[in-house]
């Protein structure tokens, strides 16, 4: 397993390169200085995408919030909102009214899992964002002693994580 520092080597040798290549086309293309000049704004929005750490960081995170996701998905504050109220990303709010968003629950493609998001559902019909969040990270007997965020994200059959899920929701609701 990577530690914090190595994983912090990689990211910084990885934006090196790829900042030298951005800025070796700009010189190729005859883009002008000032293009770069807020080198503090670029900064901001280059780690706005970074997950933040916190105390729910050991039971559910690491998180995106709202700032880092708006600029990963390229969209708004008020779209994000709208995802958020219609259940198509999992979102729990801390103490100080803050989103924040698990990133475990995010593709590659830096889409929403379908099979997190219908889990979620299930769950949030019965319970609050973070037990729901919670639960989805638990490591679960029936499932090998994964967690049903890794059973989806490995692949496997959604059928038994739902099952689960269902009797559990089922049993808080009672």
């Amino acid at each position: 397993m990577n530690t914090l520092v190595e994983q912090e080597r990689k990211l910084m040798d990885l934006l090196a390169r790829r900042v030298h290549q951005i800025f070796e086309e700009a010189r190729a293309a005859g883009v002008p200085t000032d293009v770069f000049d807020d080198v503090e704004s670029i900064a901001r929005s280059m780690t706005a995408a970074l997950p933040t750490s916190g105390i729910y960081d050991q039971l559910v995170g690491p998180f995106y919030d709202t700032n880092g996701l708006t600029q990963w998905w390229g969209i708004s504050r008020q779209a994000i909102n709208k995802a958020v109220a219609a259940g198509t990303v999992i979102a729990c709010r801390l103490d100080g009214g803050q989103w924040v968003y698990p990133t475990w629950q995010f593709t590659d493609s830096g889409t929403v899992h379908p099979r997190l998001i219908t889990l979620w559902s299930t769950l949030r019909a019965a319970a609050d964002p973070w037990t729901c969040a919670v639960w989805l990270r638990s490591p679960q007997p029936e499932l090998d002693g994964r967690s049903a965020a890794e059973w989806i994200a490995d692949g496997h059959p959604h059928e038994s994580v739902m099952a689960l899920a269902s009797a559990d929701a089922q049993r808080w609701a009672a």
